[in-house]
């Protein structure tokens, strides 16, 4: 009897060890739904600083800017923008460009109302043809997010 639980206690040492090595704590490798969250995050911070740099330019001109205006004021250049917020500085930090990419990656419509009182804006992954995702906002400020009716919103 006494054989037996020797045997049995070595055996759940053995069992313990090799199942508690595998339970340390690793750094696992970003998965592919990490790197989409923070694709979508980059853009709907975009579309926020772009909302902020609007406010500024409306408040300066008395009308909203389409993208060349506000890249050709330097409110977007090729070494980022100051209308990002503190907390995501990739969008600070991005290279922007005046033609429809406006970043490697996303496209940008954005439409001014004639009387420059109004816009609203698309921006698009041209990574994701399947789906389309994209975040969509306006003049008034609610920034909002899309995908193809085929493809759940996550």
């Amino acid at each position: 009897m006494k054989r037996f639980q020797i045997v049995a206690v070595i055996a759940l040492l053995a069992l313990g060890l090799g199942l508690g090595s595998r339970a340390w704590p690793q750094k696992a490798p970003a998965g592919t739904g990490d790197r989409e969250r923070e694709r979508r995050s980059f853009a709907i911070n975009l579309v926020r600083a772009i909302q902020k740099a609007q406010l500024d330019f409306k408040s300066k001109h008395a009308i909203y800017a389409n993208w060349d205006s506000l890249y050709g004021n330097g409110y977007f250049t090729s070494t980022g923008t100051k209308w990002a917020s503190p907390e995501f500085p990739t969008v600070g930090q991005a290279l922007y460009g005046n033609g429809p990419e406006v970043v490697p990656g996303w496209r940008l419509r954005l439409n001014v109302s004639h009387s420059g009182s109004a816009y609203d804006l698309l921006l698009e992954d041209v990574n994701d043809p399947k789906c389309g995702y994209a975040v969509v906002a306006d003049e008034r400020g609610t920034v909002r997010h899309s995908k193809s009716v085929e493809c759940p919103i996550q």
